[in-house]
This record gives C-alpha cells, structure tokens and sequence, in this order.
C-alpha cells in the first residue's frame, strides 16, 4: 500500500503557524498551464493552503499515489491526457478528496464532467470557468478549509 502522507510534511512542520497546531490544509493543483497554476496557488496559499502542483496526468497521479490533500484543483485540458483521466485515476485509488474543476471548457462540460466522476463516487460539486473569478476562489478555499477543520464535507458536496 503506497504511503499518502502529508506532501512535503518535513516542510510543512517548519512553516510559520503549524507549530503545536493542526496540519496545515494542502491543495493539489493539476493544470498544464504555468500561469494558471501560479495564480491558483498563489490565491490557495493567501487562504492558508500548503500548495503542490502537477503540469501533467503522469505528476498528477504520482502525487495522488504518494500523498493525501485536502483538496484538488482540477484542470480539465493536460495536453495528451484530459481531466477525466485524472478523474478516473482518483477513482482507482478510491480517494474521497473534495475536486474543484477550474477549466475554460463550456460550462456543459465542465457539469457533466462533475456528474460522471459523482458516479464514479468522487467527491466533485464544484466547477470554476476560467479566467477563475479569484474573490469565487478563495470564498471556497476558505469554506472547504473551514469545514476540513472541524471534521465536515463542504456543503452541497457528496460524501
């Protein structure tokens, strides 16, 4: 059984404010295009995420093997493998984390896209186009943080 340990635990103890409290929430972020990922990083590390980013299925889904996260941001377009393939990896390891789509895809794919991975049993609600709105963004990202924090599923999301 891989270990899903905290990504970069050993840096996550040294940083400012986790000392002595609970771990620091952590958002995977999967998107082939740099400055995309840039921004919603920079935006989940401001609502007090630790952030680790993949550019690719394959650094996606070796991440997603070796460590467990708080939460996932999801592109929907990786260059030769799409977001459902991401999806359907999630699956295979039977991971419950919560998925946040942030894609430029139509907003009909974006929601069917959600519904098959809910009946793959993921955790998927919520889908963002792009260009993000980044003030939407965050609003979820400090939601989903505050309800990690006390044990509960972020609301209109299934379990």
């Amino acid at each position: 059984m891989p270990d899903r340990s905290e990504p970069n635990s050993a840096q996550a103890e040294t940083e400012p404010g986790t000392a002595g409290g609970p771990p620091m929430p952590s958002l995977l972020v999967i998107d082939d295009d740099t400055v995309h990922r840039m921004i919603i990083g920079r935006v989940a590390q401001r609502a007090g995420y630790h952030v680790v980013d993949a550019a690719s299925y394959e650094q996606a889904v070796a991440l997603l093997e070796r460590h467990t996260f708080t939460l996932i941001s999801l592109d929907l377009t990786l260059g030769c493998h799409g977001g459902a393939e991401v999806l359907h990896a999630v699956a295979a390891l039977d991971l419950k984390t919560p998925i946040v789509i942030v894609s430029s895809s139509n907003e009909t794919i974006r929601r069917e896209t959600a519904a098959m991975a809910n009946l793959l049993s993921l955790n998927v609600c919520r889908t963002l186009p792009k260009p993000v709105d980044l003030a939407q963004l965050r609003a979820i990202l400090l939601e989903i943080r505050q309800r990690d924090a006390v044990g509960l599923a972020p609301a209109g999301w299934s379990t």
